[in-house]
């Protein structure tokens, strides 16, 4: 969104005609003056559903076992936040960690180990972007200045699972497995919510709408309507609010010790990721769309 609008005044600036409207798209889900974001609730929902997976799967023996999920979020846990959708349920995370709260590592093994000691299971969902008070990420511990960046400059984040997998099996002994949903979170078309497909027709077609209207330089963002039936408005905020302003997990949705989300994010997630996909299969296999490109010809 800082990219539309820098865009934009640059365009006004040296007199070109050209409308620039932004269309919200990060899973996320940390962009400033919107409900959501479009992708967000597909990538819950995958989230959700592989936490509950996971779980079942750790219950097929009945030897101990502690799960660290890693999922993505550098410094927003909207994503990591999803995994409490599975404790609806009855096969969730016991712990949950988001980048909202300083991480404390020895608090988090004393979490661990209580819970451990007590079924012999643990599931814990971590943010990617978990990191100390003094700002350092757990990805880092033990890389010392041998950290990847992009090209913004953001510490390439990743990791994090098994640098606490390692942590927990030499404290407590048990079985311990890191795992990493990377990129799977945000291309699992075949776990899409139906209602995100649809909000994410409806950002696209309004943008375009509202740019052959004559609008430039805003966002189309979501605003919930009050009640008790889920239901969106489109909004549009100005671009200059959304650029470089992220919003974040309200710390009143997560617990006091730092480890938990209350019901209020699954009050606000919940209805994101209903309804199920028709998608095509063929040959038992799902059969994606190829788009082609075609460049606008001067008249």
């Amino acid at each position: 969104m800082d990219t539309c609008n820098k865009i934009s005044k640059f365009l006004q600036k040296s007199g070109y005609e050209c409308r620039v409207m932004g269309v919200p798209k990060t899973i996320d889900n940390d962009l400033f003056g919107t409900d959501h974001c479009p992708g967000f609730a597909s990538a819950a929902k995958y989230i959700a559903t592989t936490t509950m997976e996971v779980y079942l799967d750790a219950r097929v023996y009945d030897t101990g076992m502690i799960c660290v999920i890693e999922v993505m979020g550098r410094h927003a846990g909207w994503l990591t936040a999803a995994t409490r959708l599975a404790n609806e349920k009855g096969c969730g995370p016991d712990l949950i960690y988001l980048p909202e709260v300083p991480f404390d590592v020895d608090k988090m093994v004393e979490d661990v180990i209580r819970i451990y000691e007590k079924n012999r299971k643990v599931i814990v969902a971590v943010s990617e972007g978990v990191h100390t008070k003094e700002g350092l990420f757990i990805s880092e511990i033990g890389a010392g200045d041998d950290v990847a960046v992009d090209s913004f400059g953001h510490k390439q984040l990743g990791g994090t699972a098994l640098v606490l997998a390692d942590i927990l099996k030499k404290a407590t002994g048990a079985k311990v497995r890191g795992i990493e949903l990377s990129l799977m979170q945000r291309c699992a078309s075949h776990c899409a919510s139906q209602t995100d497909i649809d909000e994410s027709f409806m950002a696209g077609q309004t943008a375009v709408i509202k740019a052959l209207e004559g609008l430039t330089d805003y966002m189309i963002g979501f605003e919930r309507v009050p009640g008790k039936n889920y239901k969106c408005e489109i909004d549009l905020i100005p671009l200059d609010e959304v650029a470089n302003t992220e919003k974040k997990v309200p710390r009143d949705w997560i617990n006091p010790a730092g480890n938990f989300v209350t019901e209020d994010f699954v009050d606000y997630a919940l209805p994101l990721i209903q309804n199920e996909t028709c998608q095509q299969i063929v040959d038992g296999l799902p059969r994606f769309a190829k788009l082609k490109k075609i460049f606008v010809q001067k008249p």
